[in-house]
């Protein structure tokens, strides 16, 4: 696939956030074990939330010209995208 077909593809947390609700309700229930249901709702929504500040980070502060940089904390869930990616290169 070129590099510009993908960018056209909506992000998964793109898709989580228009649809997850109703799939959690409707269809979840069906596809998963009822004893593991609470921790894969649990993993997916806290991907989704994934570097949100809201959620904690960190400002780094420049001594010399005091410019700041705000750093967001990771969901460090393996379901995510952005942080399964890390499991995945170790």
């Amino acid at each position: 696939m070129s590099k510009n077909k993908s960018k056209n593809h909506p992000k998964i947390k793109t898709i989580l956030n228009d649809h997850w609700e109703e799939f959690k309700i409707k269809y979840l229930p069906g596809k998963v074990p009822t004893d593991m249901l609470d921790h894969v709702v649990d993993q997916v929504e806290k991907s989704m939330s994934c570097g949100n500040p809201e959620n904690g980070y960190a400002k780094y502060k420049c001594l010399d010209c005091g410019e700041e940089h705000v750093v967001s904390f990771s969901c460090k869930s393996r379901f995510c995208s952005r942080c399964g990616k890390v499991y995945v290169d170790k």
